[in-house]
């Protein structure tokens, strides 16, 4: 179901929600396992995502099963190759830098990386995902590397495939400890810190 994006005034992704389940002929209660992406992504996003999900979750007592983004845009290529790098979160001489493998089942290991280090994590035979911002740096230490840089993006369908693994290997968590992925302090934490 489509949501409106950028009015802050109405509510449309509960209703949305709502709508997704009569269209199944389902009930709420009828839920048995929600997938959320948990980042890295956008600080609101992500917060209202896990949100939502951690209240879907008491109300009707689903499972829920975190997926990292970087496996969602992964999978969202059909053409992708067993072992990824996916960039993402950067900012100044920084990135999150996740390696994504997908055997022999999806994979992801994460961590904030000086761009200038970026071909110490180049494997023989991977490719780099990243957006339309991907610094010109990057792109030249993969141009270097012989590493083809792609762009793709996470999509609800990559999110559940995935998804669909890691709930056959009861890979899920309690709503109480869903958290999201941010790869860096918060800009507001970061900025009440130093006046305080």
């Amino acid at each position: 179901a489509a949501t409106l994006q950028g009015d802050r005034d109405k509510d449309s992704l509960m209703p949305a929600l709502d709508s997704v389940v009569a269209r199944a002929s389902g009930q709420p209660q009828n839920i048995k396992s929600i997938f959320v992406s948990v980042g890295p992504g956008g600080f609101t996003g992500l917060r209202v995502s896990i949100a939502t999900a951690k209240m879907i979750s008491f109300v009707t007592q689903a499972t829920i099963v975190p997926v990292e983004t970087s496996l969602g845009v992964v999978c969202a290529d059909q053409e992708s190759v067993s072992t990824s790098l996916v960039i993402s979160a950067i900012k100044k001489e920084t990135c999150w830098l996740s390696v994504v493998k997908k055997e022999p089942h999806w994979c992801c290991s994460g961590q904030l990386i000086e761009v200038s280090s970026l071909s110490e994590f180049i494997e023989s035979g991977c490719v780099l995902y990243g957006d339309s911002f991907l610094p010109e740096q990057i792109t030249n230490i993969c141009h270097t590397n012989g590493v083809e840089v792609r762009h793709t993006k996470s999509t609800a369908a990559s999110i559940l495939k995935v998804g669909l693994v890691y709930l056959s290997l009861n890979k899920t968590v309690d709503p109480e400890n869903l958290l999201p992925l941010y790869p860096r302090e918060p800009e507001a934490v970061r900025m009440w810190k130093e006046h305080h």
